[in-house]
């Protein structure tokens, strides 16, 4: 094998350029202004809120700013939301104000409270002009005290209202969970919405058997899987998910505990759906934990000249929905719930599985 002059030259090169990279983990940097937002805004809300923060390290390292909220928070800031029509014009300005009155989860904060930022919907704001204002493009811009140049924003359009199908909206519905192929939800796809996100509450009452005045009612929560729009157009194209016996049963089986000598009544379902944007919908996916050996996932923002996201949702509710006889006699009787001891009354006595 001839190993020429040219190939010495190119593998000494390799061996420069090698020696020259710098692979130092840089855990400390002086301040830059860097604006971390997350909001959502939701029209079916009054007060909107948004979480704004900056970041910076500091030469104290990554926890280094916990007793100096000032590493974190701007001492002050004005921040407004700009609400601008499908033409460019802009039609109304909201003022954020600074909040301090929600409570922060256990974990690693500063010592100062958990500050966010607000702001109120008039109630007939999306009501008025035949509801124009859903259409609009809402922008969030980020000003220093006394400086008129925005250094951060975000814009998001409006996630409009969706309707649920199945079960209808109104009237005395029934969920057949044991049916075959389990029971779907449907509803009508919204206009701006790509992530859909629901949960089903169900609500029964406990009681010491042979004491029904020491009757208490409880809740478990069962999350439904998240399902991708089709379409931001809206349009009446209707997606759906579908609740199967021995997953939610299973569910009811561990969550809700054993207890002798109690009886359990079912009251009802409530279920509740969150529409999100096509931007949440973008930094949900690429903030989930990744399934392979490529363990940084890509970054993504829609906040310009910060970090963060600025989104738009939607809510749905519909409560009071029962469940059919045949789930009834599985819920009481059936195998995986057994044990819970639900119980049904009839005229000679109370029916439960012993």
């Amino acid at each position: 094998m001839i190993f020429s002059i040219r190939h010495l030259s190119f593998f000494l090169l390799v061996l420069i350029g090698l020696s020259s990279c710098d692979n130092t983990l840089q855990v400390t940097a002086p301040f830059e202004n860097t604006a971390v937002v997350y909001g959502t805004l939701d029209m079916g809300n009054d007060t909107q809120f948004f979480r704004i923060g900056r970041a910076y390290l500091g030469q104290d390292g990554p926890v280094g700013g916990m007793p100096h909220p000032d590493s974190l928070y701007y001492p002050s800031i004005d921040a407004r939301v700009i609400a601008v029509a499908p033409n460019g014009d802009i039609k109304q300005t909201f003022v954020l104000a600074e909040s301090n009155n929600r409570p922060k989860d256990s974990g690693l904060f500063t010592v100062q409270g958990h500050r966010l930022y607000s702001f109120v919907f008039p109630s007939d704001y999306f009501t008025e002009n035949g509801g124009v204002r859903q259409d609009f493009t809402y922008r969030l811009e980020l000003r220093l005290p006394g400086n008129d140049e925005v250094f951060a924003y975000g814009e998001t359009p409006m996630v409009n209202q969706f309707r649920i199908k199945k079960p209808t909206p109104i009237g005395i519905q029934k969920m057949s969970i044991t049916a075959t192929k389990g029971y779907k939800i449907e509803w009508k796809q919204a206009v701006n919405a790509r992530i859909y996100q629901g949960y089903i509450d169900f609500l029964y009452m406990e009681m010491p058997e042979g004491h029904p005045e020491d009757s208490v009612r409880y809740t478990v929560r069962y999350e439904m899987p998240t399902v991708i729009g089709s379409s931001l157009s809206g349009g009446g194209i209707t997606a759906s998910t579908t609740i199967n016996y021995h997953d939610y049963f299973t569910f009811l089986a561990e969550s809700i505990p054993v207890k002798l000598d109690t009886l359990r009544w079912f009251r009802h379902i409530d279920i509740h759906m969150v529409a999100g944007s096509d931007d949440l919908a973008t930094y949900i996916k690429t903030t989930q934990p990744s399934n392979s050996i490529l363990q940084d996932p890509p970054f993504f923002t829609n906040v310009n000249h910060g970090a963060g996201v600025v989104a738009s949702t939607q809510h749905l509710y519909r409560p009071y929905i029962g469940i059919s006889t045949s789930s009834a006699d599985s819920l009481i009787f059936g195998k995986l719930t057994c044990a819970l001891r639900f119980a049904r009354a009839s005229s000679l006595d109370t029916l439960t599985c012993n």
